[in-house]
């Protein structure tokens, strides 16, 4: 703000200087010669009401604007005052700034230079509060989006950090049920599952993933399930290697295979089909549809994954519910 006055101050001075002597100079009571020194003082004085304003603006924002007003012009008239001080004490009989002719006229006039002089001060004073007031906006607007953003970035990793006790509530579901089933395969699954969740920690920090990662992560998922289930559901992934290196947010993948095994009834004879596919611009989580009736269908992992889309890219998930599938469509993004 300060650069954007004092580059006002520069441009405007000389323009004023030359507004306060069009009167004397367009009705022909001075010739333009003899306004030459006026026009240099004239200058100096403007300039300094400038810097005055400048000051009050940047060191006194907490005053009310007639307070700068009063402030300002009372600055001002100190001013004026110490000039015709030097130019009376120190500058008789030189006529530096002011010649003979022009000094009569003033003398004459001394209404002109007093309103002239109001009016450009008024006109700085309004420069400058505009100027204030157009910083003081924008850096709100800045302050609004920083927050904005950091909003955003909370909720993200709030959505990330929701779905550790969400997998981990399953987990430990289905662990607790292969220790009364088969206490060989629950320590098996155990083992598997520390290394999983190893993994998942350290990932967690990460907005998104690159496809390859998170199908390796959905991988390892999958053969923590076939600890339990063994033979009772097929999996297959189709996805070209040049959309391996675009991204998706991180247990995208995870969050719809895991809701599979959760929301469907399967056995070797019924086997759960799991397609994981590449559709345009998009991946697809297709399954064929067993549904358990007595499911909790709270929706979380779903609804947490359609969050997280929104904040990264502005676009939801696309779901499709046939009445002997389920699909999820989730968009790809550019690395």
């Amino acid at each position: 703000m300060k650069q954007k006055l004092l580059l006002y101050a520069v441009i405007s001075t000389p323009i004023f200087a030359i507004y306060a002597v069009s009167h004397p100079l367009i009705f022909g009571v001075l010739p333009f010669k003899v306004l030459l020194k006026p026009l240099l003082g004239i200058n100096i004085t403007i300039f300094i009401t400038w810097l005055t304003n400048i000051y009050l603006t940047l060191n006194f924002s907490q005053l009310s604007i007639w307070k700068k007003i009063f402030v300002s012009y009372a600055s001002i008239l100190v001013v004026q005052l110490i000039l015709n001080v030097i130019r009376y004490f120190f500058l008789a009989g030189s006529n530096f700034f002011i010649p003979d002719e022009a000094i009569g006229f003033l003398d004459n006039n001394l209404i002109y230079p007093a309103l002239t002089s109001s009016v450009i001060n008024v006109i700085i004073i309004i420069i400058c509060q505009a100027t204030e007031a157009s910083y003081r906006r924008n850096e709100a607007e800045l302050k609004a989006k920083e927050l904005e953003l950091q909003n955003s970035e909370a909720q993200k990793k709030l959505l990330v950090q929701q779905l550790q006790p969400h997998f981990l509530f399953n987990a430990l579901s289905v662990l607790k049920s292969l220790i009364g089933e088969n206490t060989a395969q629950a320590e098996e699954y155990t083992v598997k599952l520390a290394d999983f969740l190893r993994y998942s920690v350290q990932s967690h920090q990460n907005e998104v993933v690159t496809l390859a990662d998170e199908l390796r992560f959905v991988g390892d998922f999958v053969e923590l399930q076939k600890v339990r289930f063994e033979d009772s559901f097929m999996y297959s992934v189709d996805i070209p290697d040049e959309v391996l290196k675009q991204n998706v947010p991180i247990f995208a993948l995870q969050t719809l295979v895991e809701n599979a095994f959760k929301h469907n009834y399967f056995t070797e004879h019924k086997p759960l089909i799991i397609k994981i596919f590449r559709d345009e611009n998009a991946v697809v989580a297709w399954n064929n549809k067993m549904p358990v009736k007595t499911t909790d269908r709270t929706q979380t992992g779903l609804a947490n994954l359609n969050s997280r889309y929104e904040l990264i890219t502005g676009k939801g998930i696309v779901i499709k519910n046939g009445a002997d599938f389920f699909e999820v469509r989730i968009p790809l993004i550019n690395a």
